[in-house]
C-alpha cells in the first residue's frame, strides 16, 4: 500500500476542513473544538480564525404590523440581513504519558447574527446567538500491531448569549424599541473513538457531542410594556386584563427568562493515503436541530410570555469530501466540497448550502505549520411561508453566494 507522510498533508487538509465546517454549516453550526493534539506524540498549540461573509438577504417581504394601535399591511423589497462574523478557535495539548493525551480547547460551536431594516423591524430588527465552549478532552491509545485504537472522552462548559430587538411605531408617532438579552451556562460531554495507521495516513474517527439544556436569564430593556399590551388588545381583545395593564404601569424594564436546548451531534470522519503524496478525506455529520423548536421569553412583571422566536428546525446533515496533496517537504494543499441539508421547515430560509473550499499549508520547520484557506458558499433560494398569527410576515430569499477566509497555525514543542 502507498505510504504517505502524514505531517504535511494533514496540515493542508486541516485548513480546508476547519473552514468548511465553520462556514454557516447546517442550522446555526459554526465551529468545533480542535482535538488534533490527541493524535500527536508531543505537546502543541493549535489556533486559528475564520471570517465569514454570508451576504444572506430577503428579496421581498410582506406582512402585517401594528402602527398607533391599528393593524395594517406592509410590503418591502430587498433586505440584507446576514451579518459577517468571525469564528476563532484555540487548543493546547498532546501526549502527557505513554499512550494517553489530553487537550484543553476553546471554540464557538453555534452562532447567528442578523440585522434588518425597514418595515420588517416591527417583527425583527436584530437577532444574535453567541456561544463559547471551554473543554477538556482526553484519550487513551491501544497499539493493535496493525494500527492503533483510541478511546476519547471529555467535558465542556457552554455559555450562550441571546439578543433580540424589535422596533415599534406607537401612538402619536412615538418609536419604541424592545430589546432582550439573556445568558446561560450549561455542561455537556463528548465521547468518541478513532483508529489510525499512521504509515499510510489512515484515520477514522467517530465523535459524539451531547445536547446542552439552558435556562437563560436576563433583561428586557427600553420596552413600553403597557403600550405594547394595549396594542395587542387592539388586535386580539382580552389578551391582557386590566389588572395586568395596571401592573405594567410605566415600566420599561423587566427581568426575562427562557429555556432552550442546543443539539447533540454525531460525526464520522475518514481520511487515507490513496497514492504517493495524495490523501482523500470525507465526513458525515448529523446534528439534532429538531430540538430547537421555539424560544419563549417570559417577562418578570406579570409572568407572561412576551416574545417568541420560532425555528422548528429539521435535523441537519453535513457531508464533506475532498483531497489533499503534498507538493514537497514544506508545501501542501487541499480542496473540498461540502453539502448541508437545509434545516428550515418554513419559519425561515435556512436552505441547502454548497461550499467549495481550498486550503494551503506551509511547514516552516518541523515544529511550526502555517495554514490559509478560502471558500465560496452557495445558498439555495427559500421562502418563509409560516406565520404565527394574523400579525406576522412572509419573505423570500434568493439563490445567492457568500464567502469565507481562514488562517491558522500549529506549534509543537
Amino acid at each position: 500500500m502507498n505510504r504517505v507522510p502524514l505531517k504535511s498533508i494533514v496540515a493542508g487538509l486541516a485548513a480546508s476542513v476547519v473552514l468548511t465546517s465553520s462556514a454557516m454549516a447546517g442550522g446555526f453550526n459554526r465551529g468545533s473544538a480542535n482535538l488534533d493534539g490527541l493524535f500527536s506524540d508531543s505537546l502543541g498549540v493549535y489556533s486559528g480564525v475564520t471570517y465569514v461573509a454570508p451576504g444572506r438577504s430577503y428579496s421581498s417581504v410582506s406582512g402585517v404590523r401594528v402602527v398607533g394601535g391599528v393593524a395594517g399591511a406592509f410590503a418591502q423589497g430587498a433586505v440584507e440581513f446576514g451579518d459577517s462574523f468571525v469564528v476563532p478557535y484555540a487548543s493546547f495539548g498532546g501526549e502527557i504519558v505513554d499512550n494517553a493525551a489530553c487537550v484543553g480547547s476553546y471554540a464557538q460551536p453555534y452562532g447567528a447574527d442578523s440585522t434588518y431594516s425597514g418595515a420588517i423591524t416591527y417583527h425583527i430588527a436584530a437577532q444574535s446567538l453567541a456561544t463559547q465552549e471551554l473543554g477538556l478532552t482526553c484519550s487513551y491509545r491501544y497499539d493493535l500491531g496493525k494500527g492503533r485504537l483510541s478511546f476519547i472522552g471529555g467535558v465542556f462548559n457552554e455559555r450562550i448569549e441571546y439578543d433580540q430587538a424589535r422596533n415599534f411605531t406607537l401612538a402619536f408617532g412615538t418609536v419604541g424599541d424592545s430589546k432582550i438579552n439573556v445568558t446561560s451556562d450549561a455542561w455537556g460531554y463528548r465521547l468518541g473513538m478513532a483508529y489510525e495507521i499512521p504509515e499510510i495516513a489512515l484515520k477514522a474517527s467517530l465523535m459524539y457531542r451531547s445536547q446542552t439544556d439552558h435556562k437563560a436569564t436576563g433583561m428586557y430593556t427600553n420596552t413600553p410594556f403597557a403600550t405594547l399590551a394595549t396594542a395587542a388588545n387592539a388586535v386580539a381583545p382580552g389578551t391582557y386584563s386590566g389588572a395586568e395593564l395596571a401592573a405594567y404601569g410605566a415600566n420599561t424594564t423587566a427581568t426575562a427568562t427562557t429555556s432552550a436546548s442546543l443539539p447533540q451531534s454525531v460525526e464520522l470522519s475518514v481520511q487515507s493515503g490513496i497514492a504517493p503524496g495524495w490523501l482523500a478525506f470525507g465526513s458525515v455529520k448529523w446534528t439534532d436541530w429538531s430540538v430547537l423548536g421555539r424560544i419563549d421569553l417570559v417577562e418578570g412583571i406579570n409572568g407572561r410570555q412576551f416574545s417568541t422566536s420560532r425555528f422548528f428546525f429539521k435535523d441537519g446533515w453535513t457531508v464533506t469530501g475532498g483531497v489533499a496533496h503534498r507538493f514537497n517537504d514544506q508545501l501542501a494543499a487541499s480542496a473540498s466540497v461540502t453539502w448541508d441539508r437545509g434545516v428550515s421547515s418554513g419559519w425561515d430560509t435556512l436552505t441547502d448550502q454548497w461550499t467549495l473550499a481550498g486550503g494551503v499549508a506551509y511547514d516552516v520547520n518541523e515544529k511550526v505549520q502555517l495554514r490559509a484557506g478560502g471558500a465560496a458558499i452557495h445558498f439555495a433560494g427559500g421562502r418563509k411561508s409560516q406565520t404565527s398569527s394574523a400579525v406576522d410576515y412572509t419573505a423570500t430569499s434568493p439563490s445567492e453566494w457568500g464567502y469565507a477566509l481562514s488562517a491558522s497555525a500549529a506549534i509543537r514543542f
